[in-house]
């Protein structure tokens, strides 16, 4: 029972192996990081400057461009993701 269990394990190894792995497009994945690495900033910027609108008299010159920041934190964020995950699962498929 014990060697029927390990000699299985062993092929499905041997399959893995011989199973060819698509190989990640390094151009996407650089992409996707620098969009990762271009949301940083306005993950911090946005939030902040909605706190100083909190706190101003004239809240409206700080208010919009906060909520723009923040904004394109969120798109950035999506876009770098996507691209990572395109990178690594992509197919040849026409979407």
């Amino acid at each position: 029972m014990v060697a029927y269990a390990m000699q299985s394990l062993i092929q499905e190894f041997v399959n893995m192996k011989e199973q060819r792995q698509s190989s990640t497009d390094k151009d996407k994945l650089r992409k996707g990081v620098t969009k990762l690495m271009l949301c940083l900033p306005f993950m911090f910027a946005g939030p902040i400057l909605l706190s100083f609108a909190a706190r101003s008299e004239r809240p409206i010159f700080t208010l919009i461009p906060g909520i723009a920041f923040c904004i394109l934190a969120v798109v950035f964020l999506f876009q770098g993701i996507n691209g990572i995950l395109d990178s690594m699962f992509k197919t040849d498929k026409k979407r």
